[in-house]
């Protein structure tokens, strides 16, 4: 609705634009790494909806809204929420009332086509802060931390990520790194159990999400030359890998005995957990999760925590992506915005914002 602009899917985005938001992130979080985090966001406000547990969404919007100078609103919906939502009021009814009252909204909702009818129905911009089928916010982060991380004189083109686990429609980050890595020529392992693969027997999903995944790595791999390769055998899927991306195979409070029998059964017992053997067959290699992990599960200690681990670098860099995606896209559109600043942090990042908007506009850059 009206002049505004979504993060509702990496995929939206062109490589240029994701470059740049990159750049803008990196260069706020250096910005807030010296004590100096311009209010570019100054009187503004972000409603937060959430029918989800989570940590990382939700403390990274709020702490980044505040150090932007806005005012950030925890709100829960569905039957058990404080909202109408879901209950009392249609979505698209809630979505153009909330909308009408603060500037952005950040929302962890898992039904994808719910949380897509809501942000149809805003008219400020919209962050999805995970569904069922993407976690966008995660994967900027992620696409970041690579960027920060980048093996000795390789490129992003020249890199390959391995993740280990599950890679049906519900492990997001698996699937939309594999949708978006290759566009920038790098290749994408993916090593699951049999079964536990994109359209699987384990993969109980809708065929439109499957159908959705399926073709945009298609698609991803004829735009960059990239790779996206299933290699079953976890010691073979991680020979020459520059980063081991893991995640949860249970999630949210869901674990229950019989699941943590299946994971021994299908996933341990058979290789498929991140350990200090397998680490030793790519030298030099990081690890990745997005986190909250289930210790010696997906990974052992020694995985998470060694000196190539990029688990807290992820999970802090989820405060500076927030922050730097608010920015971009809840900014005013009023000229006033981009006077000229006394502070140079300022400055310098409300000019990268107008070069952004400028250049990109308000609609999206990738189809």
């Amino acid at each position: 609705m009206g002049n505004v602009k979504h993060f509702m899917d990496c995929w939206d985005y062109s490589n240029e634009e994701l470059m740049d938001m990159a750049e803008l992130i990196m260069q706020l979080k250096k910005d807030a790494k010296a004590g100096r985090c311009p209010k570019l966001l100054k009187d503004r406000s972000l409603a937060m909806i959430f029918n989800g547990n989570s940590t990382r969404t939700r403390v990274s919007f709020e702490v980044a809204a505040t150090q932007l100078g806005a005012h950030a609103l925890y709100l829960t919906g569905g039957e058990e929420g404080e909202l109408h939502l879901g209950k009392r009021e249609t979505i698209g009814d809630t979505a153009t009332v909330v909308s009408s009252m603060v500037d952005g909204i950040a929302m962890r909702w898992r039904p994808t086509l719910e949380m897509e009818e809501f942000a149809k129905n805003c008219s400020v911009p919209f962050f999805n802060g995970m569904d069922h089928t993407r976690h966008p916010t995660q994967t900027l982060c992620d696409f970041v931390t690579i960027l920060e991380n980048l093996p000795e004189g390789k490129e992003l083109k020249d890199v390959t990520l391995t993740f280990i686990g599950s890679t049906g429609v519900r492990e997001t980050s698996a699937n939309d790194l594999a949708k978006l890595l290759p566009r920038f020529g790098a290749t994408v392992i993916l090593s699951s159990p049999e079964g536990y693969v994109l359209g699987g027997e384990h993969d109980k999903n809708e065929q439109w999400m499957i159908d959705k995944n399926v073709n945009g790595r298609r698609q991803a791999c004829a735009e960059g030359g990239g790779k996206v390769l299933e290699i079953q055998d976890p010691k073979e899927a991680v020979q020459n890998a520059d980063y081991i991306y893991t995640g949860c195979f249970c999630y949210e409070g869901t674990e229950s005995k019989s699941d943590f029998e299946i994971y021994e059964r299908d996933f341990i017992s058979k290789g498929y957990q991140v350990t200090k053997e397998l680490l030793s067959l790519c030298p030099n290699v990081k690890t990745m999760h997005y986190l909250p992990a289930l210790r010696g599960k997906e990974m052992t200690d020694y995985t998470m925590d060694y000196e190539g681990s990029l688990l807290w670098k992820q999970a802090e860099n989820r405060l500076h992506t927030q922050r730097g995606l608010m920015a971009y896209l809840m900014g005013p559109l009023a000229p006033d915005f981009y006077a000229a600043s006394k502070k140079e942090s300022e400055a310098r990042a409300k000019e990268k914002i107008r070069e952004m908007r400028e250049k990109y506009g308000t609609g999206y850059t990738h189809k």
